[in-house]
């Protein structure tokens, strides 16, 4: 089949193996391995002022993003910088709790979906926990396809009531495993498209535009940016933006790139300094509990090759951090909390910033009731 993506590549890192992109190739045929995404990157970024006018959203950046004939976007990114200051330390937190669904998963949904509706797809299926399923299903149903979510039977309902909210159909799976195998089977069934955030390549490449803005916002980058990490998408985007951003001659420099997991899954720890943490009896941030995330290597090698680090929570410093961010009028989601936490942990064991960034990721508006249960102030 002729591919209708302007000329873009999924090409295996492990093995080599490529092909013209196509619908449900998310996976090596030939080795199982994760794909990237190949296309024609262009070498300029935008004009401050484009960048102020501009309302389309990722598109902004359209020049260093893939090519698609339809572009979907509802206005996501270009969300703030708001400086904090916690325990007598100035903090720079990436606002991306505004973006229009109340997630960073904005982003990718943008781009995914834009994949999908250019290769005529019938439907959009995604297997989430809750904010790439709300994501998914309100930019799919906005721009005219039908959004089918298969969420775990763990996932959040006040995220699973706004994917209903959003037009989506939603299929209740065991776990997230049995979810991630019954996506694609759905999405075949119904000649429609499976945008898996774990793996699909699209979410990463739009994560790049955060490193972007984040050009844009900030005369001196940031020494570190501290981001909850588990299938690695967030900070892979980060870590390939700012690449971008020094092999184009904008840069001299990438932040250090600190991966923050929580007790209850730390796959990135493990990878990196060996061993297994005792877990909480809990997992307060549902958004980042993925065991075995598929591109394990790369985040390893993103975070060594930036200098960072990866730094473990427990739930009492996630609780602690929400509601430091709490009592400063900014709401947002446990996993959030998770990069704050991340920050304080590391100046207790003995690290010292003048300038760290936190990647404040999800709204705590879709969970409220949890919020409370969570936070008494």
């Amino acid at each position: 089949m002729e591919s209708l993506a302007s000329g873009n590549v999924l090409k295996c890192r492990s093995c080599g193996w490529s092909l013209s992109e196509e619908l449900n190739i998310y996976m090596c045929p030939k080795c199982g391995s994760p794909l990237d995404l190949e296309y024609r990157r262009g070498d300029i970024l935008p004009e401050l002022r484009d960048i102020i006018r501009c309302r389309d959203g990722i598109w902004c950046f359209q020049q260093l993003l893939p090519r698609y004939r339809y572009r979907a976007t509802l206005g996501e990114g270009l969300t703030r910088i708001v400086d904090l200051r916690v325990n007598n330390m100035k903090i720079m937190a990436k606002m991306e709790s505004q973006n229009p669904t109340g997630s960073f998963k904005d982003r990718g949904a943008a781009l995914a979906v834009s994949m999908a509706l250019s290769m005529d797809a019938k439907a959009v299926v995604e297997d989430s926990s809750g904010n790439a399923g709300i994501a998914t299903a309100c930019y799919s149903k906005t721009h005219g396809v039908s959004p089918i979510i298969v969420a775990p039977s763990t996932a959040p309902k006040g995220k699973l009531d706004l994917i209903r909210l959003c037009g989506a159909d939603v299929v209740i799976a065991r776990d997230r495993e049995h979810a991630a195998a019954l996506a694609p089977r759905i999405a075949i069934e119904r000649s429609g498209a499976y945008l898996p955030h774990t793996w699909l390549p699209h979410h990463i490449e739009a994560m790049k535009t955060i490193a972007f803005e984040i050009h844009y916002q900030v005369d001196e980058l940031p020494e570190a940016i501290f981001v909850p990490t588990s299938s690695g998408t967030l900070l892979l985007g980060l870590y390939r933006g700012f690449k971008d951003l020094v092999r184009l001659g904008y840069r001299d420099r990438i932040p250090r790139l600190i991966a923050v997991q929580t007790r209850s899954f730390h796959p990135i720890y493990t990878a990196m300094k060996g061993g297994e943490l005792e877990p909480d009896e809990e997992n307060l941030a549902d958004g980042i509990s993925i065991k075995r995330p598929p591109r394990l290597r790369e985040i390893v090698d993103a975070v060594n090759d930036s200098k960072g680090d990866v730094v473990v929570v427990s739930n009492q410093e996630i609780k602690g951090a929400l509601k430091e961010l709490i009592s400063r009028g900014v709401i947002v989601e446990p996993t959030s909390a998770v990069s704050l936490a991340g920050l304080l942990r590391s100046v207790e064991s003995g690290s010292a910033f003048e300038r760290a960034m936190v990647i404040l990721t999800g709204s705590g508006l879709k969970v409220v009731q949890r919020m409370v249960e969570l936070v008494q102030l």
